[in-house]
């Protein structure tokens, strides 16, 4: 890699050329990569893979062109943000960290051999960042032990901002898609209850003229009317298969009661998460009553409050509660972290709408309270029956506030 860069001019054409690269693309990587490789030939590094990280935010998926993945993608197609997501390879100022300066930390001492073999004590980590989310990092090898100067670094802290950018932009695209498709599924639900009552009420309406037919005598309109009935009948079938259809759709990630598909996401997510976690359900037997597509959206909203946990609160612990009346559900999931301050969160950040909109879309709302060092506790509610099941729990534990 002797394309070595000397000067500020010559790191900005990069990071301009990066842009370009990053723009140009329509595949969601392709430039992605393009512009990690430009990163790397202006500062002569000899490996510069990367590690992001995947929406639960417990693994660093891999990252790098062909010539690097033939090295790295055997071994390490991924790697757990426990080990990596850590002091002092992030840091606020989102600058690049050099491995020779933190060779007494304990996240170098608790990586593997064969990582620290590669890395080297020339090693640098920079980070790709964007709106305060650490997003992973490019992690560059060099093969002589020249420190980077003060122009290099500013490169590199420069270059991990704008790839971040561009991995933010396509991350809020991708739920601006799915923020779409929830609102969609919301208004396609709502017109299948319309068109479903309407369908129930002109039955109706056409069983009491066959009775009126039957006592008039009238052979004729009352085969008119079966006719109808008939055709009616079968328009009700295709309307009810279709809705069957999006409800095994969305329960497809559901196996047994909603606390099994509760425990089964908080054992997934423990597997792999540097914290404690435990489920709490004070009235297991009543989990079985919770239907399927409530469900399906309350394990998508704890797979999301999940991941803000592990991304964003650094929490040692996270306890998730299960509490089910006769017709209503309640979802909490708490974490002891570092908590933050909801007036300021953007409005780009969509996790939270995307939340509220899955739950409106059952009935349901979703509370949300954070204070700055002292946690977060995310509740999201649903009804499954009649109004009174909403009552009797907050009865049961309490009003939220």
């Amino acid at each position: 890699m002797a394309d070595v860069s000397n000067g500020r001019p010559q790191y900005m054409g990069v990071l301009v050329q990066m842009c370009e690269a990053l723009n140009a693309s329509d595949e969601r990587w392709e430039g992605y990569v393009k512009a990690v490789s430009m990163m790397q030939r202006a500062v002569g590094a000899h490996y510069a893979p990367s590690f992001l990280l995947d929406d639960s935010g417990v693994r660093a998926v891999l990252v790098t062109d062909e010539a690097q993945s033939a090295v790295f993608a055997e071994r390490w197609p991924w790697i757990p943000a426990a080990v990596h997501v850590r002091d002092p390879w992030i840091n606020p100022r989102d600058s690049p960290v050099a491995v020779r300066d933190n060779l007494d930390s304990e996240g170098w001492r608790v990586l593997p051999e064969a990582w620290k073999d590669w890395l080297g004590v020339t090693g640098v980590v920079v980070g790709v960042h964007a709106e305060g989310r650490h997003l992973g990092a490019v992690l560059m090898s060099f093969d002589d032990d020249r420190p980077l100067d003060h122009d290099a670094r500013q490169f590199l802290a420069a270059a991990g901002h704008i790839l971040g950018r561009a991995l933010h932009s396509g991350i809020q695209a991708r739920r601006q898609q799915e923020l779409g498709a929830v609102k969609e599924r919301r208004l396609l639900a709502d017109e299948l209850h319309v068109d479903l009552a309407q369908q129930v009420a002109a039955l109706g309406l056409h069983a009491e003229a066959m009775s009126l037919d039957l006592l008039g005598g009238d052979q004729a309109a009352l085969a008119a009317d079966v006719k109808a009935l008939t055709e009616m009948v079968a328009n009700l079938r295709v309307t009810l298969r279709h809705r069957m259809l999006g409800l095994r759709a969305d329960a497809a990630a559901t196996h047994g009661s909603c606390l099994d598909a509760v425990k089964s996401q908080v054992e997934a997510f423990a597997a792999l998460a540097p914290m404690a976690t435990r489920v709490e359900c004070p009235e297991p037997e009543r989990a079985a009553a919770v239907p399927l597509d409530v469900t399906a959206q309350l394990v998508r909203v704890l797979q999301e409050a999940l991941s803000n946990a592990r991304i964003h609160s650094l929490a040692s612990n996270v306890t998730v509660r299960l509490l089910v009346t006769d017709s209503c559900v309640r979802l909490e999931i708490e974490d002891d972290g570092r908590g933050f301050d909801l007036a300021a969160v953007p409005d780009t950040r969509l996790g939270l709408v995307i939340m509220r909109e899955r739950l409106a879309g059952i009935g349901g709302q979703l509370t949300v309270r954070a204070e700055v060092g002292r946690g977060a506790l995310v509740v999201a509610e649903a009804p499954f029956g009649h109004s009174a099941g909403a009552i009797a729990l907050t009865e049961r534990i309490g009003t939220f506030a």
